[in-house]
């Protein structure tokens, strides 16, 4: 079990991640833009926005939409970062994912400033985008940039370490000999979460929108909406479902009906109530894996069914009233034991 604690914005934890999810981008687009804006006179009317794989410029905008391109990514995703991660460090959660999203955010603002500003600059005293030069410098200096922020960003967050107690199983209920027993409920993920994937399929959508428009290459277009459409279809099937415990064992059942997980009652050794802290101890919300064997559906911190397979194997599932519906499978499992 975590044991977490509200933590306050003194908080070093809190603090540090603040620094380097936001502060520090706010700081990278305010300077790449700063230079954009005294490069503006100086590049043509029209700049180079997108290279092919051989390094050649085959996209163009106006120059002035450089800087709010500038803006859009180099705070957009480490904003969304925030959003979804603060939430839980406020609670008192820790775990090595949350320094991680920390450095990510970091690490994103600067690729994409540098980025933006390298190819910009490039630019600079041309006649024509169409004489813009190759991309490489560029990528990589965005991608040194990343890097270094990246790991800076990390190494400037404390170390963050996320405790599992083993579980105590629960309780059996009484039953009868002869009694049948049923336990339903229904799970969602939460807000964060939901935010999260939602704004994942967005966001790539829009840029295989934007790429189609542009008019850049083909496969690059299906490749992206490819992707948007993998990760919708990924949210149809993860955002919600329906949990119950019988006689058969325990269910876990996607609302569109895949995926399903079973866990048989032979299969069960013990069954528990559990808190969860879904960035902390499995990384994120949806279909996880963990340290100690863990897989779960993962879609809310707080309570969960967790059960402790013959195999060694622990399942886990957020779901309300997970005390009663854990007692109701220990009882189940006492039973089938009596009768064999």
């Amino acid at each position: 079990m975590t044991n977490a604690t509200p933590a306050d914005r003194s908080d070093p934890v809190v603090r540090r991640f603040v620094l380097v999810a936001v502060w520090l981008p706010v700081a990278l687009v305010a300077l790449a833009v700063g230079v954009q804006l005294l490069l503006l006179p100086l590049v043509p009317s029209t700049v180079a926005v997108h290279w092919n794989a051989a390094g050649e410029a085959d996209g163009f905008a106006p120059a002035w939409t450089q800087p709010l391109m500038t803006m859009a990514f180099g705070l957009g995703i480490p904003f969304l970062i925030a959003l979804t991660t603060l939430p839980g460090l406020r609670r008192g959660e820790r775990g090595a994912t949350y320094r991680l999203m920390g450095a990510t955010a970091a690490a994103t603002s600067a690729l994409t400033t540098v980025a933006f500003t390298v190819t910009f600059a490039m630019q600079a005293g041309l006649d024509s985008a169409d004489d813009a030069p190759a991309v490489w410098v560029a990528l990589a200096a965005a991608l040194a940039a990343g890097a270094l922020f990246g790991v800076a960003a990390w190494l400037i967050q404390p170390h963050q370490q996320s405790t599992h107690a083993t579980p105590a199983p629960a309780t059996p209920l009484a039953l009868a000999a002869n009694e049948r027993a049923v336990w339903v409920r229904a799970t969602a993920m939460n807000t964060g979460g939901a935010i999260a994937i939602v704004a994942a399929v967005l966001v790539v959508a829009v840029a295989a929108a934007v790429t189609w428009l542009t008019g850049a290459e083909p496969l690059l277009t299906w490749l992206l909406a490819g992707i948007a459409l993998l990760l919708l279809v990924f949210a149809a099937t993860t955002l919600a479902f329906h949990v119950r415990v019988d006689d058969t064992g325990l269910h876990v059942d996607s609302v569109l009906g895949i995926p399903r997980f079973h866990v048989p009652l032979t299969d069960v050794v013990s069954a528990a109530r559990v808190e969860v802290n879904p960035m902390g101890e499995f990384g994120g919300w949806g279909l996880r894996l963990s340290t100690g064997h863990r897989f779960g559906v993962v879609l809310r911190t707080g309570e969960a069914i967790e059960v402790l397979r013959r195999s060694g194997k622990r399942f886990v599932v957020t779901v309300d009233d997970a005390g009663t519906g854990a007692a109701l499978l220990e009882a189940l499992v006492a039973r089938a034991a009596t009768r064999s």
